[in-house]
């Protein structure tokens, strides 16, 4: 029956959401821990550098054995290759509704105003 075939599409949509937000939380959260780790050892690798100032980068990046990959997280200073842990972006605000005075064209006295930019000839 076609109640049956919904019911069962319906639950197949269901499981896969479920699937598709565990995932996108994980990754999420997975993301956030390596911006903080990433920060922690910039922090660790300045308090490194301040104790041993007659040392260079290339230096401790040999006694430690890391790959260039991390020798460029540990001391990069401005934090340009992995971004701060606290850098999510809130969600956009809603646009505020115009008010129908002013999307009306007999009382703009333009009637461009309520046409997509495609259709506005300025393109």
């Amino acid at each position: 029956m076609a109640s049956d075939y919904v019911d069962d599409f319906l639950r197949d949509e269901r499981e896969s959401f479920k699937r598709k937000e565990a995932a996108a939380k994980k990754f999420d959260s997975r993301l956030d821990n390596f911006r903080k780790s990433a920060q922690a050892l910039r922090d660790a690798a300045r308090q490194f550098e301040e104790a041993f100032p007659g040392m260079s980068r290339t230096m401790i990046a040999d006694k430690l054995a890391m790959t260039g990959t991390e020798k460029n997280v540990a001391f990069d200073a401005k934090g340009e290759l992995v971004a701060a842990p606290a850098g999510r972006k809130p969600p956009p605000a809603e646009p505020e509704r115009e008010t129908v005075a002013e999307s009306d064209p007999e009382t703009t006295g333009s009637d461009v105003q309520a046409r997509p930019a495609w259709a506005s000839g300025n393109y």
